[in-house]
């Protein structure tokens, strides 16, 4: 069976997830997964945040990621995958036919980010993470916007809807 594999990168809080769930409802023979679900920025391979991000992507340790992945690859028609990297991961990017940038504005992404991961924290928790994404996350971030934006096949306005968004992705895969 052929798979095709459709890549939807961005940075923390863009809107990844919810694209990935709204394209699995309609590409019912679909599978996803998604770099979040297996703690790669947990791991003590990880590279500092401060390298560069060109020359940190394949630092990375996707390993159990791509264990899941190849298991599925020419299982089923159509993998989705939430991975900020894009085609820039040596070991995923033989695989991939698509990549789609979420690009949402960074006041947004932080907004989101605190809403969702910081809804049971104090003040000071709050306050810390942002020091913490000034002076570390941001400028990450920023380069991840430039760097993995430019080589994807569709960069779509992260502050658009939902059903948008969708339909101008069925549109490249169709």
């Amino acid at each position: 069976m052929e798979t095709k594999v459709l890549v939807v990168s961005g940075i923390t809080a863009s809107g990844k997830t919810s694209l990935i769930t709204a394209l699995k409802q309609i590409c019912l023979e679909s599978t996803v997964l998604s770099f979040d679900d297996y703690d790669i920025v947990q791991l003590s391979t990880t590279p500092n945040i401060k390298i560069p991000l060109k020359k940190a992507i394949n630092q990375y340790d996707i390993s159990e990621l791509m264990l899941d992945f190849k298991q599925s690859y020419h299982q089923i028609p159509l993998i989705l995958l939430d991975f900020p990297f894009g085609y820039y991961h040596q070991e995923l990017r033989p695989y991939i036919d698509w990549v789609v940038y979420l690009n949402t504005p960074l006041d947004i992404t932080f907004a989101r980010q605190l809403i969702r991961d910081e809804q049971s924290s104090n003040a000071q928790e709050i306050i810390n993470w942002a020091k913490t994404y000034l002076s570390q996350a941001r400028p990450y971030f920023v380069d991840n916007q430039s760097y993995v934006a430019q080589s994807a096949d569709l960069i779509l306005d992260g502050t658009t809807s939902i059903a948008q968004e969708v339909a101008q992705v069925r549109k490249l895969i169709e």
